[in-house]
């Protein structure tokens, strides 16, 4: 049975997610993990683990879930194995960190485990001082857009002149706005680094970066005791 991780955009409004999934039910779908990424201004965003009887239903799938009054998919993604579990892989992910062997490897590890676990198309870690780029996983852009990222998510006003932190919406964070919803930050401050995540599609919603800043603290923790 395939795998799918189904983001929807739905009314915050009682009944609106029992409407989505009687609708993934219709045609043989199969909900079986629900993720409340972001509720703001009588929007939710829910993540939906289905799974589905064969991937010739994906179509008949969207259209019935866009049959439901204000809802639209923002984005619907195949899972190879089984659908992620994001309290399990919390633990599993801190007990990974607290077992490196030393502080850079525990940083690099923490790159490529976020990456991955976020199917991010990179994930880097920046020196805070030197701004040197230490670490780098999947598809990163060049050090110097990493760093621009890193520079912006200590310290917007401090972005270098001419650095491009232009947002995939065309925003070009003038009034100290995130550079780009499809760019995720957290500082490790013991270690003096920086975590910079990337992602061109879905972009990073609320729940997603406080899952960055958790594994980058329990990372800044564990560097605490490797230093």
């Amino acid at each position: 049975m395939p795998n799918y991780l189904i983001r929807v955009q739905l009314p915050d409004r009682p009944g609106a997610l029992g409407a989505v999934a009687s609708r993934i039910g219709s045609v043989g779908g199969d909900v079986v993990s629900i993720d409340i990424l972001q509720r703001d201004n009588g929007v939710v965003v829910d993540e939906l683990g289905v799974g589905l009887a064969g991937d010739h239903l994906l179509g008949l799938l969207r259209d019935e879930i866009l049959e439901v009054d204000g809802v639209s998919i923002e984005a619907l993604r195949p899972v190879e194995g089984a659908l992620p579990d994001r309290h399990a892989e919390l633990l599993d992910i801190a007990t990974e960190l607290f077992v490196q062997s030393s502080s850079d490897a525990l940083l690099d590890h923490l790159a490529s485990r976020v990456q991955r676990s976020l199917v991010a198309d990179f994930a880097a870690i920046v020196d805070a001082d030197t701004t040197r780029v230490t670490s780098k996983h999947g598809e990163a852009p060049t050090d110097d857009e990493v760093r621009a990222m890193a520079l912006w998510a200590v310290a917007p006003t401090s972005a270098p002149v001419g650095a491009d932190v232009t947002g995939a919406d065309g925003a070009d964070g003038a009034d100290g706005a995130d550079p780009s919803p499809g760019v995720a930050a957290a500082e490790l401050v013991r270690a003096g680094v920086v975590l910079v995540v990337g992602r061109s599609t879905p972009v990073f919603r609320t729940r997603e970066r406080q899952w960055i800043a958790i594994m980058a603290e329990l990372a800044d923790h564990g560097w605490r005791e490797l230093a």
